[in-house]
Parts: structure tokens; C-alpha cells; sequence
């Protein structure tokens, strides 16, 4: 496949990573129990916003032509995706403060909290997609630079 092949299939997986994205932010903010909220929750709801917005750019330059800026936004914000993720929700510590925090308060704020990580689980696979289709866009771009030179040097060309 060419890049311009490649990169119409980068953008819809960004977009299917974004929507995940949007069902996790829904569990953490809009599924959360009513009452009294443990300080968890806020801090999630605080990391889903900003992933939100992280996603953003790499979603307005994927609209565009298939160049290294757009390429470049979308690494961005697939490794900025995948920290949050894994700092945020599936580390041993995110994981354990979420259960201590939801233990005692009844059956709504365990479904909570597992909403929140099969939300997390479908934000994974959809990154992973969206991280094979980057590098098969990378490659396509190095071919290019090989195949005609980059920055106008013409080794490349033989």
C-alpha cells in the first residue's frame, strides 16, 4: 500500500480510538454514582477531559493531506494516549486505588469501577490498532524520503 492509501485507514482507527476514548470519559464522568464521590473519581474524570483534548490535534490533522506534520500530530497523540492509560488506569497503583476506593460504598460503585476498566480495555485495543496502522504510515513515508531524497539529498536515488 502507498501512504495515501494508509492514511485514510489512520484516520478512521484515530477516530474509532477517539470514540472509545468518549465511552471511557462517559463511565468515568457521566456513569459515575450520585453522592458522595470518592477523590478518585475526580482525578479520572480530570485525566479523561485532558485525553479528550490531547486527541484534538491529531484528529483535525488527519482531515488533511498525509504529510509529516499530520503524521508527527498523530504520534503525539497516540503516545500521550498510551501514557495516560497506562499511568492513569492500568499500573498495579491506578488499579488498586480505584478498587480501594470503591470497596465498602455498595454494588453501583463496583459496576462503576468496572465499566471504567472495560472502557480502558476497549481504549487499548483500539490504540493498538491505531498504533500498527502509524507505523505501516511511517514506513510509507521513509520509503518515500528514501525513494526521492530527503532534504534534497539525492542518495536515495540510484
Amino acid at each position: 500500500m502507498t501512504l495515501r492509501d494508509e492514511f485514510p485507514l489512520l484516520a478512521r482507527e484515530l477516530r474509532q480510538l477517539a470514540a472509545a476514548w468518549r465511552a471511557l470519559e462517559v463511565s468515568v464522568i457521566e456513569d459515575r454514582p450520585s453522592g458522595e464521590s470518592p477523590a478518585v473519581s475526580d482525578r479520572l474524570a480530570e485525566v479523561v477531559i485532558d485525553g479528550s483534548a490531547e486527541l484534538q490535534p491529531a484528529l483535525i490533522a488527519v482531515r488533511g493531506r498525509p504529510d509529516g506534520e499530520a503524521l508527527h500530530a498523530t504520534a503525539l497523540a497516540l503516545r500521550q494516549t498510551q501514557r495516560r492509560l497506562d499511568d492513569e488506569f492500568r499500573c498495579h497503583h491506578a488499579t488498586a486505588e480505584l478498587m480501594r476506593a470503591v470497596r465498602g460504598r455498595g454494588p453501583q460503585w463496583l459496576g462503576w469501577a468496572h465499566s471504567i476498566r472495560s472502557g480502558v480495555d476497549g481504549c487499548v485495543d483500539s490504540l493498538r490498532s491505531t498504533e500498527d496502522t502509524m507505523l505501516r504510515c511511517w514506513r510509507e513515508a521513509a520509503e518515500l524520503a528514501v525513494r526521492f531524497g530527503i532534504e534534497g539529498n539525492c542518495e536515495g536515488r540510484r
